[in-house]
């Protein structure tokens, strides 16, 4: 096999939402990368501008649409020679259609990966916690996936969210790390509590809220499912491209 050949694929992140959730995909590409070397790890390209139209507003209907930022980030990490892209942002994945037809190479899609990772566990749960950003449930691709792969899903209560999710992700964003692992817990034993078996991460900021946190069930992280299916992707060498 030639060098050519063994190089891994070129892949993009489309960051910037915010900027520590792109720094965070980073690093888990490449705890998932299985590499010997420097050179055994993936050529990856990021666009981490934050200066995009916040995604929670415009999925209510409360502000400006993201897609024009997100477009002009995708063109550019297709320009810099990716030959796939993903998005380093749940919520952003509301706009993943439009996004998608504006470049030429294929958007590996979170929520996709996370299903996967879901139906991987030793014990495929059957009621999953969903903990998430208001946008990204209200753009509800996360409870169609899990819908069609048979499973049931929870979410936070209204006060809840407000009280814990939202607190945990904001804390996050400020920089607050350890200020966001209390409300973080809560909101897990909570939805732990009204039955679920596997509490799903599916915003980029709380796996950092979550360190250190004494779950009462096991917790997936779609972000690290996402960075494992970036790297299947860079590695596999037959040209198979993901599905849509």
């Amino acid at each position: 096999m030639d060098n050519a050949r063994k190089t891994p694929r070129r892949v993009g992140i489309l960051g910037g939402m915010g900027p520590a959730a792109a720094i965070d995909l980073q690093a888990k590409i490449l705890a998932a990368t299985p590499a010997r070397g420097d050179a055994d790890h993936l050529p990856v390209v990021v666009w981490n501008v934050p200066q995009v139209p916040d995604r929670v507003a415009a999925v209510r209907g409360e502000g400006p649409s993201p897609l024009p930022a997100m477009q002009e980030g995708a063109r550019g990490l297709e320009a810099a020679g990716c030959e796939a892209f993903a998005i380093a942002c749940n919520t952003a994945y509301h706009w993943a259609d439009a996004l998608a037809t504006s470049v030429r190479i294929p958007l590996l899609h979170i929520a996709d990966a996370a299903m996967d990772a879901l139906a991987r566990l030793p014990a495929p749960p059957v009621r999953v916690g969903l903990l998430a950003t208001r946008g990204t449930l209200a753009a509800a691709f996360y409870g169609e996936r899990l819908a069609q792969r048979g499973f049931r899903w929870l979410v936070p209560t209204g006060d809840e969210q407000a009280r814990f999710v939202d607190e945990a992700i904001a804390r996050v964003k400020a920089g607050d790390v350890a200020g966001a692992r209390a409300p973080f817990e809560a909101a897990a034993r909570a939805l732990a509590g009204r039955g679920a078996e596997v509490i799903l991460l599916a915003c980029t900021e709380l796996p950092l809220a979550a360190e250190g946190v004494d779950c009462p069930v096991p917790v997936l992280d779609a972000s690290r499912a996402l960075a494992e299916a970036i790297v299947e992707f860079a590695m596999r060498r037959d040209g198979a491209q993901p599905a849509p």
